[in-house]
């Protein structure tokens, strides 16, 4: 084999390593301008006093921009200065008994500033069941440069249940923007928006095509024309990195556009990954990752079949 082809081997090789990477629960915030750790405790559903336990600050404290802060695991408390287990306890609404069990302390144990404690219930097999499950957040912000709309919405409940207003509200925003009708986003939409806002620090996410129906020239057969599909960008993350996200993101079909101005997203059975290089207007023209039109234009690469998508 070449040298061309154990390269091309190799990357086959990652890409589906990344196409069937689990989505892993974001557990780092990255501060921006103007936060304080009071919003950004309200954005995880943390208290103000566990997120500053949890990175050694102060509930009063400065934020810097650019700072990364740990966001506390549901089930995770850290000692604040002058906690003690026993408090800790009657704020979590357990025993001390209980506690200290899960700990492995004794009930008198003096705790030390910055110790993380397992609350009971919160066992590493129900960690793990509940990361596979549940939202960190689903709190979205979005934005339609086409209708010069905005929404923020939380998608999911504190049970990491979709929330049936919530949808409505999102299906409206989405609706096909030339006969204006509604599609309800599959539920599984939901938590790939919930996911890219978590990941992103609240980034607005900006729709630029969503539910297309079959009155607007959709045959039924694209996944917009289901609810399942979404183009977007978000803004300050280029194109790459929000497409290299995507990609971790289990059974997603992700649609790399080199020549425009967003990244689609849809949900299906199995992990998909393809790249067009065609420009607005333009028949699709799908090349392998890592071909471009110039290898393409010489003959050194073949188009893929959309039938394979």
């Amino acid at each position: 084999m070449s040298s061309n082809g154990v390269w091309r081997a190799v990357a086959v090789v990652l890409l589906v390593f990344l196409m069937h990477a689990p989505a892993h629960a974001q557990r780092k915030h990255t501060v921006q301008q103007g936060q304080t750790l009071g919003a950004i405790a309200k954005r995880y559903r943390v208290s103000v006093t566990n997120l500053a336990a949890a990175n050694r600050l102060k509930k009063t404290s400065n934020l810097r921009v650019g700072q990364v802060l740990r966001v506390p695991p549901k089930g995770v408390v850290y000692v604040y200065p002058g906690q003690t287990l026993t408090g800790i306890a009657q704020l979590n609404k357990v025993t001390v008994k209980a506690l200290a069990s899960a700990n492995r302390l004794k009930p008198g144990s003096t705790l030390r500033v910055g110790q993380r404690l397992q609350l009971p219930g919160y066992s590493a097999n129900a960690k793990a069941s509940k990361a596979r499950n549940t939202i960190l957040n689903g709190l979205v912000t979005l934005e339609r440069p086409a209708s010069q709309e905005t929404l923020r919405v939380r998608l999911f409940d504190k049970t990491g249940k979709p929330d049936p207003k919530s949808r409505a509200r999102l299906a409206r925003f989405l609706r096909d923007r030339e006969g204006d009708e509604v599609k309800r986003p599959h539920t599984r939409l939901l938590r790939v928006l919930a996911y890219l806002a978590d990941h992103f620090n609240g980034r607005t996410l900006v729709v630029v095509s969503a539910y297309r129906s079959e009155k607007n020239g959709n045959n039924g057969s694209s996944r917009h024309s289901s609810g399942e599909a979404i183009d977007i960008r978000i803004e300050g993350v280029p194109n790459e990195v929000l497409r290299d996200y995507c990609l971790t993101l289990s059974k997603v079909g992700v649609g790399y556009y080199p020549r425009s101005s967003f990244v689609h997203i849809d949900i299906r059975s199995k992990a998909v990954y393809w790249v067009d290089w065609s420009r607005p207007g333009e028949p699709p023209l799908y090349l392998p990752p890592g071909e471009t039109p110039e290898q393409y234009d010489a003959g050194a690469s073949t188009a893929v079949s959309p039938a394979s998508l």
